[in-house]
């Protein structure tokens, strides 16, 4: 069974999505984002982008343009790209780093991150956050560049770094990344509920707001 629903509704934010569009292995339309994602990485970093995330979200502008797109994968699909980063599996990384006892099955991460601009970026956060949660996820993972890091920053959502992300953790792959590694790429995880909350208005930020390492969760 899909663990996110393939209709999925824009949260009534402002900024400039007016859709949003899941897309599997064998949607039609894929190729487009796919060389979309590949675009911004080639521009950005020089690297040269073989392999994307098993399910692609597309968020397109008033004029039908692609102005973001993300890759996602639950952790109860297999072995996750982030996982290359570290010594154990995710949710003994997580336990072990005091960070909160977690079930795999809710867990996802976040790749092929591509924005045409930082504000851009933001706004895909907001929107990400949103939809991941409701499709009964708890925990998200994704390596941020300093970038990304600071879009955490700025919208004041509490993440936690787990590990530097090393190039040559991915082996021979390692050298298709261009500059990439260059932006001093973490890998960090959030708790959506956490976020979600605050980003309402119910919950107030953690006093280890940012990239601190603190506890954001229950050991």
């Amino acid at each position: 069974m899909h663990w996110i629903r393939s209709h999925i509704a824009l949260a009534p934010l402002p900024g400039r999505f007016v859709s949003v569009h899941l897309l599997d292995r064998d949607d039609p339309g894929r190729g487009e984002v796919e060389a979309f994602i590949a675009r911004v990485y080639h521009d950005r970093y020089g690297a040269t982008l073989r392999t994307f995330f098993p399910h692609l979200l597309a968020y397109r502008d008033s004029d039908g343009r692609l102005a973001a797109a993300v890759g996602i994968r639950a952790g109860g699909e297999g072995p996750l790209f982030v996982e290359h980063y570290l010594d154990a599996p995710v949710e003994q990384a997580m336990a072990q780093r005091h960070v909160a006892r977690v079930d795999r099955q809710r867990v996802v991460e976040v790749g092929n991150f591509a924005a045409t601009s930082p504000g851009i970026a933001r706004e895909l956060i907001l929107q990400l956050a949103l939809t991941l949660q409701s499709a009964g996820m708890d925990w998200v993972l994704l390596v941020a560049t300093q970038q990304l890091r600071n879009a955490f920053e700025r919208l004041r959502l509490p993440m936690v770094e787990l590990a530097e992300a090393r190039a040559e953790r991915l082996g021979d792959s390692g050298g298709d990344w261009g500059r990439y590694y260059a932006s001093r790429p973490r890998l960090i995880c959030g708790n959506l509920a956490d976020g979600v909350a605050y980003l309402r208005g119910t919950q107030r930020p953690p006093a280890c707001v940012g990239l601190d390492l603190c506890l954001a969760g229950t050991p």
